[in-house]
């Protein structure tokens, strides 16, 4: 395939329909938990509150209500349940790098069969890794619960209210319980599994040899790499690094107008707003706005010690490593992609 029509494939925009429920739901639950952590005064618990109810977003497909609300609480408990987990293994790399590669090899086994389940374990060794990697999240296990467990409620209600007053198409959604039996059973993708669980691994090993302070973003960006096929993992890197690029340049641009917790809550409801927008139109574009929320969300944080600009260059330098690991895991799965095609004679 000619240079040029990889480069449209990668930048080019989705003329999809602008999903104006998705683009309320998620901006409403992604700041309803810092206003209320604002008004108690606990910001650095509410962040959490807060990226809990971007990760709701991110996991509600958009089925019927009932259907919704049931993923939805066991979404809930497993991410809890992961975070709970890392909480504990807090300093015990090597329980930490056994969880990360039991929960990635189910991942992996799981590609292709239904995102319903691909995206709760996706999220479980975020969640895990996130934890685990964060001093003092046992001790306050308690209160970021409180917070996770509002953006929870608070979701409901938001998509319950969303749901009779718009009108959207509903999506199909698979059971996990049956996808989970059926990837269980099969050996397909187990050399798939093994080689992304490897990887994913050895970049949390990586990660803490080379003591980044926030490794889990390199190892959750090799996760989100690998999973799609081989020609993807190239698209996704380079989106991910120019949506990752340009989101941190312009939240460190409109932090310098103003970083007080009223102005910074807006530019997350703003950047929620657009997210799932921009992911629906390219995955650059979404990772444009994630990016800025993230880095809202950490400039918010009082225990927060480091500039915006130092948080961008750290956050770019750590998706490139992801970036980086991803394609190596991918190489290994399937050296042929770097091959160029055969073309066959026809025969005389």
């Amino acid at each position: 395939m000619p240079l040029k029509e990889h480069l449209e494939n990668t930048f080019k925009l989705n003329p999809a329909p602008t999903p104006i429920p998705r683009m309320v739901l998620c901006s409403l639950c992604t700041t309803l938990p810092l206003i209320l952590g604002y008004i108690l005064h606990q910001l650095p618990l509410a962040i959490f509150g807060s990226l809990f109810g971007f990760v709701l977003i991110l996991n509600d497909h958009f089925g019927p209500l009932k259907q919704r609300i049931y993923h939805l609480i066991v979404t809930f408990i497993f991410l809890s349940l992961a975070f709970y987990i890392g909480a504990v293994i807090y300093g015990n790399y090597i329980l930490v790098a056994l969880t990360l590669f039991l929960i990635s090899f189910i991942l992996g086994k799981s590609k292709d069969y239904g995102v319903e389940l691909e995206r709760l374990l996706l999220f479980m060794a975020l969640q895990v890794l996130t934890a685990s990697s964060s001093p003092g999240m046992k001790e306050h296990f308690g209160g970021l619960m409180l917070y996770c467990t509002f953006a929870f409620i608070n979701y409901i209600v938001c998509l319950t209210f969303v749901f009779l007053f718009s009108r959207h198409a509903t999506e199909f959604m698979a059971s996990k319980r049956k996808t989970f039996k059926k990837i269980i059973n099969q050996k397909k993708s187990t050399r798939f599994a093994f080689i992304f669980a490897t990887t994913t691994t050895l970049g949390f090993i990586l990660a803490n040899a080379l003591h980044i302070s926030r490794g889990y973003w390199a190892v959750g960006t090799t996760i989100i790499i690998m999973v799609p096929d081989s020609t993807q993992s190239f698209y996704k890197s380079a989106q991910r690094l120019l949506g990752t690029f340009l989101g941190v340049v312009i939240a460190v641009f409109m932090v310098r107008f103003g970083h007080d917790p009223i102005t910074l809550i807006l530019f997350v409801l703003v950047a929620a707003y657009f997210a799932p927008l921009g992911l629906i139109r390219n995955y650059w574009l979404g990772n444009m706005y994630i990016a800025a929320l993230i880095l809202f969300l950490l400039e918010i944080s009082s225990v927060n010690h480091t500039g915006s600009f130092d948080l961008a260059v750290l956050r770019t330098q750590d998706i490139g490593l992801g970036c980086l690991l991803g394609i190596i895991g991918t190489f290994v799965n399937n050296p042929c992609i770097f091959l160029p095609s055969k073309k066959h004679k026809s025969p005389t």
